[in-house]
């Protein structure tokens, strides 16, 4: 291993390389509310309701066999009435937000699983609502990507907005194991400005997507013709640019500055420290851009903005590689990356809530609808939960026996414990027979869990 493997170790602590498998373990209720739903259940529902319009639960199963025999429109008309008499239920927002996805209307989809988990993030099946705005913002963020590219022309011809923000991919300069922060910084500084509520930001992903599309995605730092395209593109009035510098040795330098949509950048601001420092330095990163742009903070935005994410730099680099994960549908590996944010900064709750949905997106990805009915009562272990697994075990157990390059580290049996609790780095035993442990959170009926096999670098 080379110098940058050796800082990675330094950095990561026991958490370098990771093998991440999403598997669901059922847990065997096969019968009531989560059982799976199927159409033919459709009369026996209706007299039911028949005999009590009122029953909540009833009344959402029936909507979701409606949904399951591809009655959208019915389904969605019984499902809202159904969240009138158990707003808490993820069975409502799931039917009808999907319903919504089928007829290609992503933003209403968004919005409601935004609304619900924003209500009641805590109930069994906002893990799947998480997953399925996940999807949906994916699946938005494209189409909107390929329709404006069909309406450059048009969109050439409307001026844009000056309040509409958008934040480029940063440039990292530094080695390698630091560039998911091109993701991560762009995230905070769309997720702190934001908080402004004076600019209405456009999603990362959006941004990422259409660069992909213009076949810009590995240059960050475009020039002001370039910028002015993919402003108009975006319907943004501003975008912000900006460059990480990160030496081996010395301090670090965070800047930025705001191109206008006629292509004029006004001055960079840039902000030097220590490396642990960088969320200090994103945070008055902010508070300047938003002076550069005409905006003062009042003292609640400014708590806001410091209340927002971490300022553990170990939490946040993790949380930019799930970022990158996220980015290329690798959603096991995604939340393993989330979860060591969230074991680094326990009160890293944008990392938390991006574990959950990532645990749960491959599930609610491949369901059909007869599953919908469970994936409204599925829950996810704390990030911090402990799995023990050989990597052969894992492996057979998890993906069906496939053949995985380890060479002489398959016998080894690797203990992924909470990091805050250790501080060994890479602690392993052996094992003859261990077997896979999942954690089982809570009484719901099924549980979602990540099986994590952790090399340790040399």
């Amino acid at each position: 291993m080379g110098d940058a493997s050796a800082r990675l170790s330094a950095q990561f602590r026991s958490t370098s390389v990771l093998l991440t498998v999403a598997t669901a373990a059922s847990i065997g209720c096969g019968t009531g509310q989560f059982a799976e739903v199927s159409p033919n259940e459709i009369p026996v529902l209706e007299q039911r309701l028949a005999q009590d319009p009122d029953d909540g639960a009833t009344r959402l199963r029936y909507a979701a066999a409606l949904f399951a025999a591809e009655q959208c429109d019915t389904a969605v008309v019984v499902a809202r009435a159904g969240m009138r008499l158990q707003p808490r239920d993820a069975l409502g927002p799931l039917v009808v937000g999907q319903c919504s996805e089928r007829a290609g209307n992503y933003e209403e989809a968004v919005e409601l699983y935004r609304s619900y988990v924003a209500d009641h993030s805590g109930e069994a099946g906002a893990a799947a609502v998480r997953a399925r705005e996940l999807l949906a913002v994916r699946a938005k963020v494209t189409q909107a990507a390929q329709a404006a590219l069909a309406r450059e022309a048009e969109l050439a011809q409307v001026p844009a907005d000056p309040e509409v923000v958008a934040v480029l991919p940063l440039e990292i300069a530094a080695d390698s194991m630091y560039q998911p922060l091109s993701r991560g910084l762009a995230q905070m500084l769309t997720s702190d400005l934001a908080l402004l509520r004076r600019f209405r930001m456009v999603e990362r992903l959006q941004v990422g997507v259409l660069m992909d599309e213009l076949a810009l995605s590995q240059t960050q730092q475009v020039d002001p013709a370039t910028a002015s395209r993919v402003g108009r593109l975006l319907q943004a009035g501003r975008l912000v640019q900006g460059l990480a510098a990160i030496p081996p040795e010395g301090q670090m330098r965070l800047e930025a500055s705001v191109v206008q949509s006629t292509g004029e950048i006004a001055g960079t601001q840039y902000f030097a420290g220590r490396r642990q420092d960088l969320m200090r330095l994103e945070k008055e990163l902010v508070v300047a851009l938003a002076g550069q742009m005409g905006y003062l903070l009042s003292a609640a935005e400014r708590r806001l903005i410091l209340e927002n994410g971490t300022q553990s730099m170990l939490a946040f680099l993790a949380y930019s590689h799930g970022l990158l994960e996220e980015d290329r549908g690798n959603y096991a590996a995604a939340a393993a990356y989330y979860a060591d944010a969230v074991r680094e900064d326990p009160d890293f709750q944008i990392a938390r809530d991006r574990f959950e949905a990532n645990t749960m997106a491959p599930v609610v990805e491949a369901a059909v609808p007869t599953s919908v009915t469970v994936n409204a009562a599925a829950s996810v272990p704390r990030p911090d939960a402990v799995f023990v697994a050989t990597l052969q075990d894992a492996a057979n157990q998890a993906i069906g026996a496939a053949e995985l390059d380890v060479a002489a580290t398959q016998s080894e049996l690797v203990r992924v414990v909470d990091q805050a609790q250790t501080t060994a780095k890479g602690a392993q035993t052996t094992a003859s027979s261990p077997g896979t442990t999942v954690a089982n959170q809570g009484q719901s009926p099924i549980t979602v869990g990540t099986v994590r096999i952790i090399f340790r670098l040399p």
